[in-house]
């Protein structure tokens, strides 16, 4: 089932790019992004556009690009931002396609691909799967007044199921109506965070990868923290009311 809709979503999720210092500020993938929009609205995770300790992020949505494995004239320019979210480590951006269309990937499109949302809460057990650029590999080469940089996609997607709507529960619990996150039952890896995570009955997204849930592992002096078998993403339905607000899709 998944094969029916993984094109779709794999045509409106890009790899997102931001400059870092640790490579003289060239920008490199750090993430994973999706369009929910023909318009050009973008969400993908708050924390993969860095930010600093006061949580303020670092950088201009000018400066984010977005890009996929098929080459020269597959990326996005010319972001802006429309909203963000801190507390659920969310962020809308905004790419124009007149502004885009000229480029190689866009030509013969007459709008952006895009993922459409479920905001019903999906039960446990539920099939769905992801989709995303994890494990980047970048470098830089150059001398101090001339640098290139260089990086590898390595797209991938993982199928998976609801385990639970709770990340943790205890020792006080607040019941909201509606599952916060998703726990599905396989780790994410860096650079999944901020791709969809899509129901394999419908191909429409219900939630944004998150993290992967951490075990400390005993040591003698210490403890060693390794990724579970799980992977936290957070609901789109905690920001429903803004998204049909913002970002609903005009037939």
């Amino acid at each position: 089932m998944i094969e029916k809709t993984l094109p779709n979503t794999q045509r409106a999720t890009f790899s997102v790019l931001t400059p870092n210092p640790q490579t003289k500020g060239l920008s490199i993938p750090n993430g994973t992004g999706f369009f929910i929009s023909k318009e050009g609205h973008f969400i993908t995770a708050r924390h993969v556009l860095w930010t600093d300790r006061s949580g303020k992020m670092l950088h201009r949505p000018e400066d984010i690009r977005l890009e996929k494995p098929e080459g020269l004239g597959a990326d996005v320019l010319e972001l802006s931002l429309v909203k963000e979210w801190p507390k659920q480590d969310l962020v809308l951006l905004k790419a124009e396609f007149e502004k885009n269309k000229e480029r190689e990937y866009f030509k013969g499109k007459t709008a952006f691909d895009f993922i459409e949302i479920d905001f019903e809460i999906i039960p446990e057990g539920a099939e769905v799967y992801s989709f995303g650029y994890p494990l980047p590999e970048s470098t830089v080469l150059g001398s101090p007044s001339f640098s290139v940089g260089l990086y590898k996609f390595y797209p991938r997607t993982t199928s998976a199921i609801i385990s639970s709507h709770y990340d943790v529960i205890g020792p006080v619990q607040i019941q909201v109506g509606f599952p916060r996150y998703y726990v599905i039952d396989k780790a994410l890896n860096y650079g999944n965070s901020g791709g969809p995570i899509v129901l394999c009955e419908t191909g429409k997204a219900i939630a944004v990868c998150q993290r992967f849930q951490a075990v400390e592992i005993p040591q003698q002096s210490s403890a060693v923290s390794i990724p579970s078998l799980y992977g936290i993403t957070i609901s789109l339905k905690n920001i429903e009311s803004d998204l049909k607000e913002l970002a609903s899709p005009r037939k």
